[in-house]
């Protein structure tokens, strides 16, 4: 009779192993970098446009002699912080595509299995782990120091750098896993030539029928008186 083993997957060698925590530490360093220069980035372009709109409707507002000059100063700042801004979005994209980069070419050195499609699991995750883990990182910087300076500006670096590292390692690892290769269901049927099994003996619970013995004789006749002639 066949039978089948159920899927399994191919574990991950010792050096897989290594290199998948390896290349989610130091490609996610390098991601969450890029990732939350980009995001601040962001909001410092944001901030810059309210902030010129702002200055450039009060300036208007209280007139004076030279309004005009104030503006074009105003203007004349706003378009450099406009292009710094710009450049630290150029920076942070780069970052990103070399985080990437890292991360699919130390996995296929390893020989994982699809290590590009593990590397964009893994970025994808961690873009939105790292959301939430940017205020907490903020949140025990404060919690650490009093000052509102050294915390948020200076040991907040340090906790992101550390906490970098040990999600990394973690989500590249997870993801590695679940991409591992499917082993196929193995079917084994019986080797030809085999011995069938042996029929089914009769349960020896139900009563045996009896059958009539040749050798037992036949239960006795009564004899029949002959006839003998008459005189």
């Amino acid at each position: 009779m066949a039978t089948t083993q159920p899927r399994t997957t191919q574990p991950l060698s010792r050096n897989q192993t290594q290199s998948a925590l390896i290349a989610g530490a130091v490609a996610h360093t390098i991601f969450q970098t890029g990732w939350f220069a980009f995001g601040m980035s962001l909001a410092a372009l944001v901030a810059t446009a309210l902030f010129g709109n702002i200055i450039g409707t009060i300036t208007r507002g209280l007139g004076g002699d030279d309004p005009n000059a104030v503006l074009r100063a105003l203007d004349g700042g706003s378009d450099l912080l406009f292009w710094v801004v710009v450049s630290f979005l150029i920076g942070s994209l780069i970052l990103i595509g070399l985080a990437i980069l890292v991360s699919g070419w130390m996995l296929s050195a390893a020989g994982l299995r699809a290590p590009w499609k593990v590397t964009m699991a893994a970025v994808g995750i961690a873009a939105l782990v790292d959301i939430a883990l940017f205020w907490v990182y903020v949140g025990l910087a404060n919690l650490l120091t009093e000052s509102r300076l050294a915390g948020p500006v200076l040991l907040t670096p340090v906790i992101a750098l550390v906490g970098g590292i040990l999600v990394g390692s973690l989500i590249w690892w997870f993801v590695a896993l679940a991409q591992r290769e499917k082993i196929p269901a193995v079917v084994s049927a019986p080797a030809p030539g085999a011995v069938p099994p042996p029929a089914a003996k009769p349960d020896a619970g139900k009563p045996a029928v009896a059958t009539p013995d040749a050798a037992t004789p036949a239960a006795a006749k009564p004899a029949t008186a002959k006839p003998t002639a008459k005189d």
